[in-house]
Order: C-alpha cells, then sequence, then structure tokens
C-alpha cells in the first residue's frame, strides 16, 4: 500500500499542466517520464500530419513471454487516467497504471527490411525481456 502512494507522488511530480478538454495529465520529458528517440519523434510527427486526430497509445498488460508485454496502437480519445508525454511536439498517451512499468524507459521506431515498429528500449523496470522485445519481466 505504501508502495502505490510513493508511485503516485512520482507520477504526480511530473505534471505540467491539465487538458481542461479531455482531463488527461500532460507530462513533461522528464527524467522519470518516458523518454523519445529523435526516430521516434520524427515518426510521431509523420503519423501525426497524416491524421491529426490519432496518438500513439503505449500500454503494458500481462502475458507475452516474459511475464508482461508491451501493446501499441493509434487512439483518437484520451481518458482522465492518461498521461500525455510530450516532446517536440509529439505525443504519446499512457494509462497512469502502464506509466508505473514505464518511467525512464526509452521509446525509438525502428525501420527493417522486414518490418517498421515502435519499440521499447532501456526499461529501467525491465530485468529480462524476450528476443523481439515485445515482453519483459519486472526487476523484482
Amino acid at each position: 500500500m505504501f508502495h502505490g502512494v510513493i508511485r503516485k507522488t512520482r507520477v504526480l511530480s511530473h505534471i505540467k499542466s491539465f487538458s481542461s478538454a479531455k482531463n488527461a495529465v500532460h507530462m513533461s520529458q522528464q527524467t522519470e517520464s518516458i523518454k523519445m528517440t529523435e526516430k521516434c519523434i520524427k515518426r510521431l510527427k509523420e503519423l501525426h500530419e497524416k491524421s491529426p486526430e490519432k496518438i500513439l497509445r503505449i500500454s503494458v498488460e500481462g502475458g507475452g513471454c516474459s511475464g508482461f508485454q508491451y501493446l501499441f496502437s493509434l487512439d483518437t480519445e484520451t481518458t482522465e487516467d492518461d498521461c500525455v508525454v510530450e516532446k517536440e511536439g509529439a505525443k504519446i498517451l499512457v494509462d497512469k497504471d502502464s506509466m508505473q512499468y514505464l518511467e525512464g524507459a526509452v521509446l525509438d521506431f525502428q525501420s527493417e527490411l522486414i518490418r517498421s515498429a515502435f519499440r521499447v528500449l532501456k526499461n529501467p523496470k525491465a530485468e529480462t525481456g524476450c528476443s523481439c522485445g515485445s515482453s519483459f519481466s519486472l526487476k523484482v
């Protein structure tokens, strides 16, 4: 129980402003927030130009070969439970429950011959991950 109070305080320390229209919490690009690489920022801006109403959502759910998995989707709605992380005009949505597993992680966009995808790199909360990078286990 006490751990949850500390976590909530840490998340609230990153609040930049409240969105009155959407009730989402806005987070600036700070040390414990999610970081974005230049390739990630560039791709997010390209997606925004094509579909301005869509924002990349990252969530963490139980599953995958390592215990937890990253899920990426494009969303048109924010909720009061969402944190909006923004850097250089590029935005991502993360629900508050998922944010506790992603604080300090680096989000990248990788483009290869066989696929192009967003990936979470260097997650300080993850102890191990699978070879494809889509799932992880937590540090205890």
